[in-house]
């Protein structure tokens, strides 16, 4: 069965785009709109610019490397919780 699908517009960096999208995603596409427009506004009162294109690119580099940092803790995370799991899973078994 196919996801029922909906057009939305959203505004970002003063631009309007109209997307179709899942209608399930529409609330993620809403708070993307207000965090991508916050952070312009402050990328614009501290950083030196020539048009918007250079805030929204830097914008867009700021977003991943955080994106790329939370993966990697992510990977710790899970690489620490794992063993732990492991232990706890042969205590249980132990225990009966």
């Amino acid at each position: 069965m196919e996801e029922e699908k909906i057009t939305i517009s959203i505004q970002v960096a003063q631009r309007t785009l109209s997307l179709k999208i899942q209608k399930e995603w529409e609330h993620y596409f809403r708070e993307a709109e207000k965090v991508i427009n916050e952070n312009f506004l402050e990328f614009a009162k501290i950083w030196t610019y020539r048009d918007q294109q250079d805030l929204l690119s830097m914008l867009l580099v700021n977003f991943v490397v955080k994106w790329l940092a939370d993966e990697q803790r992510l990977k710790e995370y899970d690489e620490e919780l794992i063993p732990m799991m492991e232990s706890l899973q042969q205590l249980t078994e132990n225990l009966h």
